[in-house]
């Protein structure tokens, strides 16, 4: 495995003038063979003016055009910061779900630093069907009233069904769980599916959850372990269904200390994963993790931000919150043995999103 090129996908082109601060990246190939990239730009990390914005690529993710905003949609009586993900659907839609912290003024922060409350979360949806050229009006989704970290893109499984891993999102010390939601009706309804995930006393927060189709109807999801109670992050977990995602096995241990992670399928029993190190060893990392035996194996990897800069304070949640350097990677495969990876970073004081031309 090695990195054989990598670009910005978007910086800031005036950061003299104004503050443009892009972050929470999703990157998808469309039916026509272009790339597109979808990405929240703010003035700041938290700013409550964060809002989604495109861009495309024609030359196989090596130059992007400039992004342009999602939608013109503004909500009222108070704004949204939002962050979406794109699934292009087996008929050629795109479909972007994600969620929106609802902002009753510019400073008040999401996470209050004293209390650890948030601010309240609502689910968003919205679709295009002529490649991403233009949305629909975000709509807000209620599953079951959860206010649900749909951080991830979803998947679309061999059966049609759309599924998504994500997880009600509190920073409480228990009562923490991990879900899957799901549409049969290419996402205008949603209901819950199963928990994949929940400690024996609710403590430790599945979070970031990724999820991927292995073969039909196998699926397995990669989560961010936080231990709410004693404020430290654990290693990921795995979880793996055979059955579309309605019942899990028990979680499996990575051994890897990383937090945002993603995963896509290889065959042959093998993931290839991406993993966002923030403590011991520091990096973007890839990895070939073998599932087909009865304990997981660490095949090879290589760290695509071996920089100690971009370590995090994990003194507690809100401290490690206000001090990310990067995150939020993402695999797509774009030939047979070449991939994509995608994440944000901070790079001379502003935040850009990336990407790295990967063989394996």
């Amino acid at each position: 495995m090695k990195c054989i090129d990598q670009v910005i996908i978007y910086q800031n082109p005036d950061p003299l003038l104004v503050s443009r601060q892009a972050i929470f990246p999703g990157v998808v190939l469309l039916p026509n063979g272009d790339f597109l990239a979808m990405f929240a730009i703010g003035q700041a990390f938290d700013s409550a003016d964060q809002r989604m914005y495109v861009c495309k690529s024609s030359d196989r993710g090596r130059t992007w055009s400039s992004p342009r905003r999602m939608h013109d949609h503004e909500f009222e009586p108070h704004e949204i910061s939002e962050t979406l993900k794109p699934l292009v659907l087996a008929d050629g839609t795109l479909l972007a779900t994600g969620y929106g912290f609802v902002r009753p003024d510019p400073l008040t922060p999401i996470v209050d630093p004293k209390t650890f409350e948030i601010l309240p979360l609502n689910n968003l949806m919205t679709r295009s069907t002529d490649n991403g050229q233009t949305w629909a009006t975000p709509l807000k989704v209620n599953i079951e009233g959860a206010q649900l970290e749909m951080s991830g893109p979803c998947i679309q499984l061999a059966s049609g069904r759309i599924l998504c891993a994500c997880a009600p999102f509190h920073l409480g010390s228990d009562g923490h769980s991990g879900w899957v939601v799901y549409s049969d009706d290419n996402g205008k309804n949603w209901g819950k599916l199963s928990e994949f995930y929940r400690s024996e006393n609710g403590e430790i927060a599945p979070w970031e959850c990724r999820i991927v189709e292995m073969d039909p109807d196998h699926v397995a999801i990669i989560f961010w372990a936080y231990d709410t109670k004693n404020q430290e992050n654990l290693t990921n977990y795995l979880v793996f269904s055979n059955d579309g995602g309605a019942s899990f096995g028990g979680a499996v241990d990575t051994n890897i200390l990383a937090q945002a992670s993603n995963l896509i399928w290889l065959g042959d029993g093998k993931l290839l994963t991406i993993h966002s190190h923030r403590e011991y060893p520091v990096g973007l990392w890839i990895r070939v993790i073998d599932v087909s035996g009865d304990h997981i194996s660490i095949e090879q990897g290589i760290n695509l931000l071996p920089e100690a800069s971009v370590a995090s304070d994990t003194k507690n949640i809100s401290k490690q919150f206000g001090s990310l350097k990067f995150g939020q990677p993402a695999l797509l495969q774009i030939g047979k043995h070449e991939f994509l990876a995608t994440c944000w970073a901070v790079e001379d004081g502003q935040h850009v999103i990336k990407a790295y031309f990967l063989e394996l």
